[in-house]
């Protein structure tokens, strides 16, 4: 009889489709390999089941059979190591990337990264919105050396394609008009100010500035980036809009 880590280790293996040592089996009506086919065809299902439920966009855009081929390589190559369904599927994104049967589609990994992101955000805790009393009590000498802070919920993401009106466009039932991949690429906010996921783009003055800011960069340090790379970018107008959002949320000196 093999010591119980090392059992469940081996069945793990086999349920991977991995060659292992002894592992004996109880017949009853079925043989050892084909009740270790039935588990092995739950988990499929299960780790299938769960790419699909997180990942619709990506397969709309490829369809289901290649989806199918996608995901089944993915699962094989990448077992769950979580008791929790939810938490598997985080590292598809990369996985496209880098599957050789989608390199015709450079964009596809991006969508399936921000299907990822809208998960993340929809799971995040919840938060309490800027106390504006407090912020409008610091000294106005000291705001420029204020280190911001955002909702747990909130991420961005920058890609080189349109990603965000990809997945707008996959939203449609019946588009009527054609998608075009060679758009500009787009940089992209989430955040969950209520209960719903919010997605808007951003410009690369409102990107930099909140990537700063999760750097812990001060504000005026924050602020001066993204004037260096949106000139004529509004701080004032921005800041009041990222507070009103309830995307900047709390604040230290």
């Amino acid at each position: 009889m093999l010591p119980l880590p090392e059992l469940e280790s081996r069945f793990g293996q086999a349920l991977s489709g991995n060659p292992v040592g002894e592992l004996s089996i109880c017949s009853n009506g079925l043989t050892g390999a084909q009740r270790l086919q039935v588990y092995r065809n739950n988990m499929q299902s299960a780790l299938m089941g769960a790419l699909r439920s997180v990942y619709p966009t990506t397969e709309r855009l490829v369809g289901e059979e290649f989806f199918a081929a996608t995901a089944h390589a993915y699962a094989k190559a990448n077992p769950s190591h979580s008791g929790n369904i939810q938490d598997y599927g985080g590292t598809f994104p990369r996985f496209i990337h880098s599957f050789e049967p989608a390199a015709a589609l450079p964009y596809l990994a991006e969508v399936a990264a921000v299907e990822w992101l809208r998960l993340e955000t929809a799971q995040a805790p919840g938060h309490t919105p800027m106390d504006l009393a407090a912020l409008a009590a610091v000294p106005r000498e000291s705001q420029p050396g204020l280190h911001f802070r955002r909702q747990p919920a909130v991420r961005i993401f920058s890609s080189r394609f349109p990603v965000l009106t990809i997945w707008e466009y996959c939203q449609s039932v019946a588009p009527k008009t054609q998608l075009d991949i060679d758009l500009p690429g787009e940089c992209v906010l989430f955040a969950r100010p209520a209960l719903d996921v919010y997605m808007r783009r951003l410009t690369a003055g409102e990107y930099t500035l909140l990537h700063r800011l999760a750097q812990d960069k001060t504000f005026e340090a924050a602020c001066l980036e993204a004037l260096e790379v949106e000139p004529g970018f509004d701080v004032e107008q921005t800041f009041a809009a990222l507070v009103r959002e309830e995307i900047l949320t709390g604040f230290d000196h």
